[in-house]
This record gives C-alpha cells, sequence and structure tokens, in this order.
C-alpha cells in the first residue's frame, strides 16, 4: 500500500469498482498474452526463413513497412508468402 492510503485507512473497493478492476486485469493479462505469441511467431518465421533479427526487420519487415503497410500487416504478408499449400 502506499503510504498516503496506510495514513488514511485502508478504503474497500466497492462492488463496481471491484468488477472494472478485473475487468482491466484480463484485458491487460490477453495483451500479454497476444504480445507473447506474436513474438513466438515472428522468431518462427526468422527460424524459416534463416535469418538473424537485424536482416529479419532490414529484409523483410523494413520494405514493407515503408510501402504503408502495420506491422501487423507486414508480418501477415510475410507468413503467407512462406507458408503457402502447395
Amino acid at each position: 500500500m502506499k503510504k498516503r492510503d496506510m495514513e488514511q485507512g485502508a478504503q474497500w473497493l466497492t462492488a463496481e469498482q471491484s468488477v472494472k478492476a478485473q475487468e482491466e486485469l484480463r484485458e491487460r493479462i490477453m495483451d500479454d498474452e497476444l504480445e507473447c505469441v506474436r513474438r513466438e511467431a515472428v522468431n518462427g518465421l526468422r527460424i524459416h526463413l534463416k535469418v538473424d533479427a537485424g536482416s529479419f526487420r532490414r529484409l523483410w519487415i523494413r520494405p514493407l513497412m515503408q510501402a504503408g503497410a502495420t506491422l501487423d500487416v507486414a508480418l501477415q504478408c510475410i507468413a503467407q508468402s512462406c507458408f503457402q499449400p502447395n
């Protein structure tokens, strides 16, 4: 607890505040999990292409982003080009 909270005494959250705090925590956890999955996917692409992280950004990501793609779109395009069905 913060020093100020201790001086004023602990205050309990209302039911509404508790629900809101739980929802915010769930959103943060989901965002963290999504970011973790994204990192794993990027590493998988990098390994599949057999390039180091710097080269991957320079040769694959940066040109697509300079052409106007977002990072998500660039990664999606790279993945689709690497894993097309035969």
